[in-house]
């Protein structure tokens, strides 16, 4: 596109009047007085702020280096619920494109062309695949010497659908000329090296954020449900989208199995998703509509976490399934499926929790009453969260800023 016909960008933000000053601008202003060094300007993509995983740690991780002094834009093609949780001093950029059927967030590449013009970050992070190959395409339009970094999110290969099967085969071919991609989780980075041309010293691993110290604030906030925190129940959780991925078929036939050995055992399945009264039906069907309870999206995640007695994970796959670590920031057991990747890497192979096969619903009841009768020490998965605060991963970050930067 010329310049007199690209696309409008709206700045959300301190100075939003202005657009996002150049990386020269944003550096004078970002200098690091104890290093003497200017801090460079950075930049996030994520296509929406609807309430999600990656979204929410990304706003987590943005909030984190904006307070150690990074100028940095949080870039969208949608606002969502999320964008309410962004520090004051970051600026959002709501690209606000249209997302036509077959195409999706890939009709906003002009638009992020023109934000990367007119901004020029030094370092741009896309969140999840399509994402990343949105951005690196708009990259190479948008002439500027910005460093795409992508941040993968789930375990490549894992998704069999033509989309999904198309975009993988295309990010192995852009990825061949990205300097380096971030991977939530060490299983993550191991399957972008087997399906990419990267070598492995190409493929950081960047654990995601959780803001543990708020989270385990809100654990103790009370929630509008009769069986939480009930002493007659013991409360087997579940909180995320209710899609294919996340098997809660397995999920309902492995806590009828919890059921008919502990009877007074209650289940709570809160999010949406697609497959919400597919699951309410299968239920109902097996004689559970008394015994588990489909709230819906909840407004208080973590005090339903706080007052569970366990929580169940059924994925068939994952990247870091943070809803883990957000448990261990309540202080909840919890009982994953060995899934590739993240649960085993956030359990420390079954020391902070119990792990079960992969679509193995007696194995996944077992893993969740052993955490029922014997529940690991909550101090020591209060202590086990803190290894993903936005401290530790904020120093990871800063880690792979200066090092992408230090030749440039």
């Amino acid at each position: 596109m010329t310049a007199e016909s690209e696309p409008s960008v709206s700045f959300v933000g301190p100075d939003s009047a202005d657009p996002p000053s150049t990386t020269a601008e944003s550096q004078d202003e970002n200098a690091d007085p104890e290093a003497g060094k200017a801090l460079p300007k950075l930049a996030f993509y994520v296509p929406s702020l609807d309430t999600g995983g990656a979204e929410r740690v990304t706003v987590t991780l943005v909030n984190e280096l904006n307070r150690r002094g990074y100028d940095i834009d949080l870039v969208v093609s949608s606002v969502g619920a999320m964008g309410e949780d962004l520090a004051e001093t970051v600026t959002l950029v709501n690209l606000d494109s249209p997302r036509p059927p077959g195409i999706g967030i890939g009709a906003g590449i002009p638009g992020i062309a023109s934000y990367l013009r007119s901004a020029s970050p030094a370092i741009l992070f896309p969140q999840m695949t399509y994402a990343s190959v949105v951005c690196a395409v708009a990259n190479a339009v948008s002439g500027t010497e910005t460093v795409v970094l992508p941040t993968e999110h789930n375990t490549l290969g894992m998704k069999t659908g033509r989309k999904d099967r198309a975009v993988s085969k295309v990010a192995g071919l852009l990825y061949r000329d990205i300097e380096r991609v971030l991977a939530v989780s060490q299983g993550v980075a191991d399957s972008v090296v087997a399906s990419t041309p990267l070598d492995s010293d190409r493929v950081t691993v960047t654990h995601n954020p959780i803001d543990v110290g708020s989270i385990s604030d809100r654990s103790t906030e009370p929630v509008d449900h009769p069986w939480i925190s009930s002493p007659d129940h013991e409360v087997v959780l579940y909180v995320g989208r209710h899609e294919d991925q996340k098997d809660l078929e397995t999920w309902l036939a492995a806590f009828k199995q919890i059921n008919e050995t502990i009877p007074s055992a209650r289940g709570i399945i809160a999010g949406k998703g697609s497959k919400r009264e597919e699951l309410r039906f299968i239920a109902e069907q097996e004689g559970l509509e008394d015994v588990v309870s489909f709230p819906g999206y909840v407004d208080n995640p973590y005090g339903y976490m706080g007052g569970a007695d366990v929580f169940m994970l059924s994925s068939q796959y994952e990247g870091l399934p943070t809803v883990l670590i957000e448990a261990l920031s309540c202080g909840c057991p919890v009982a994953s499926t060995d899934c590739p990747s993240g649960p085993s890497e956030i359990l420390a192979g079954g020391e902070y929790g119990s792990l079960a096969p992969v679509g193995k619903p007696q194995k996944l009841a077992d893993a969740a009453m052993s955490e029922l009768t014997d529940p690991v020490d909550e101090a020591a998965l209060l202590k086990r969260a803190e290894d993903f605060s936005p401290k530790a991963v904020g120093d990871t970050y800063e880690q792979v800023i200066q090092t992408v930067l230090a030749d440039r």
